[in-house]
């Protein structure tokens, strides 16, 4: 059979391959291999064949790991909007509330807040957890005309399923309702139906903030009180008339243990099955014990199968670590570019980064995020030099009306760094930011005020390593195209 395959098409690789077969299986092959004699033979293979079963372990362990973790970071955020007691500590600086009910943060990020994700310092956020699996929820949107605003809405996986807003729906507010998978009821008049594919969902809603001000924040503030949640049930009546109460849900935790992950895991996977686009990696992760039918047993798996999910798990961690900070493709310049924002497909690697870096990641429609440890020479970016970003006329961002750009500046721990002025970002509407004579812009990016260049600077931390994030919002579609993005891409230059 291989002399056949000698002629046929990419008979030497073909070959190669099928030539390897008879001396995996030979024993005499094997003894020498593992230099053992015939007596020795039954425990030589069993230690290679569970080698070989620990390390497939290990490397779909890492597959399960990337696959869940949104199910996880969706998790936390339920349990937070589960605990009244923790809203009341944390008020101040997460739009948190109750499960139904919107919660609001009427400020902007500064560095005195610690974030558990990347915060932007563009956008007002409210938050909103739901679970659907009484009732829909119905949004109530008031009208908005005079800035930017978004309610991203995902799944159990934190993926973008629905868009409110000034991009997807006008800016004449409206009535809409969240209807979990089983739903078969009847919406009122008038209220558009948002269907989800599981009871459980997440909403976030981000208002411009276009100058910073006082007087701007407190026009969002009175935004943000117009917004509304409220069950079918209660449909009409005033809110005072309303009766609240927390959903019962299955308690969902991670216990002790080196498979504890995996037990977990198992939970939410069961409460919200994959989508059918994502069922095909269930039947890998059904021979580590992973499926939708039975919990996670881990006294049932082979001691082999377990020792390679318990390594799975760190260097899962380690992975997503890795990955927060090169996601998608580096540009010529040394950004990072990634056009499958929230709405991921079958690339779980992105959906896990995404999850846990930035909770919830704009689809590229709505908004693009580029970033950088680098400059254009690929050295990492530091606070102890001195950087400047030039675009040139031509190089600026373009959005629709409402939409806008901003650059801001994260310390390596991707908080926002504090600084003399308090400027964490520079955008559009920057107060004083001037333009060259040409037309093009030049940033000046150092922990000292540049000379004669003071509206430009975006302070740096004073050592250590920084990150630089370009969001673009409501972008025209050269900069969401690969083909075209280069050209809105400069890179960071170091002062010689």
């Amino acid at each position: 059979m291989i002399k056949q395959l000698k002629f046929a098409t990419k008979p030497l690789a073909i070959a190669l391959m099928l030539s390897t077969v008879p001396s995996i299986v030979n024993a005499n092959n094997i003894l020498k291999a593992l230099r053992v004699n015939n007596s020795e033979l039954p425990a030589a293979i069993k230690i290679a064949d569970d080698k070989a079963k620990e390390e497939w372990a290990y490397s779909t362990g890492i597959q399960a790991v990337m696959f869940t973790i949104p199910l996880v970071m969706h998790d936390v955020q339920r349990d937070i909007r589960s605990n009244l007691k923790l809203i009341e500590r944390i008020k101040d600086t997460c739009p948190c509330a109750p499960l139904g009910q919107w919660g609001h943060n009427a400020k902007l990020a500064t560095s005195d807040d610690v974030m558990p994700y990347t915060p932007n310092r563009d956008t007002v956020y409210s938050g909103l957890g739901m679970d659907l699996a009484k009732e829909p929820i119905i949004i109530t949107v008031p009208p908005i005309k005079d800035r930017y605003y978004s309610i991203q809405i995902g799944d159990a996986y934190i993926v973008n399923t629905h868009y409110i807003g000034t991009r997807a729906t006008g800016t004449d507010g409206g009535n809409y309702a969240l209807v979990g998978p089983d739903f078969e009821g009847t919406l009122p008049q008038g209220v558009v139906e948002l269907r989800m594919p599981h009871n459980a969902a997440i909403a976030a809603l981000r208002i411009a903030s276009y100058t910073e001000t006082a007087e701007d924040l407190a026009i969002v503030e009175k935004y943000q009180q117009q917004f509304d949640a409220v069950p079918l049930s209660q449909w009409g009546l005033d809110k005072s008339e309303r009766t609240f109460e927390l959903p019962t849900l299955a308690p969902t935790n991670m216990g002790k243990g080196p498979l504890a992950y995996f037990s977990y895991a198992s939970q939410l996977l069961r409460e919200s099955p994959p989508k059918a686009s994502d069922m095909a990696a269930l039947n890998t992760f059904k021979h580590i014990g992973l499926t939708l039918d039975k919990p996670f047993d881990p006294t049932s798996l082979d001691p082999a199968i377990a020792r390679g999910l318990a390594r799975s798990v760190q260097a899962a961690i380690d992975i997503i670590k890795w990955k927060v900070k090169f996601r998608g493709t580096q540009s010529e310049h040394k950004w990072n570019v990634d056009f499958v924002g929230g709405a991921y497909g079958t690339d779980y690697l992105a959906r896990a980064e995404g999850a846990v870096q930035g909770l919830f990641v704009h689809s590229p429609e709505e908004a693009i995020y580029f970033h950088t440890y680098s400059d254009i020479n690929n050295a990492p970016l530091l606070g102890s030099k001195e950087y400047t970003l030039h675009f040139t006329k031509e190089q600026l961002a373009t959005t629709s009306e409402t939409g806008f750009w901003s650059i801001t500046m994260y310390g390596d721990d991707y908080q926002l760094v504090s600084n003399s002025i308090d400027r964490f970002n520079i955008r559009k509407s920057t107060k004083g930011l001037n333009y060259n004579d040409d037309g093009s812009l030049t940033l000046y990016i150092q922990r000292k005020p540049p000379e004669g260049h003071e509206s430009n600077w975006l302070p740096t931390p004073e050592k250590g390593i920084f990150r630089l994030n370009y969001r673009i919002y409501l972008p025209d579609e050269p900069m969401r195209q690969w083909q075209t993005v280069e050209n809105y891409l400069p890179g960071v230059t170091p002062v010689k």
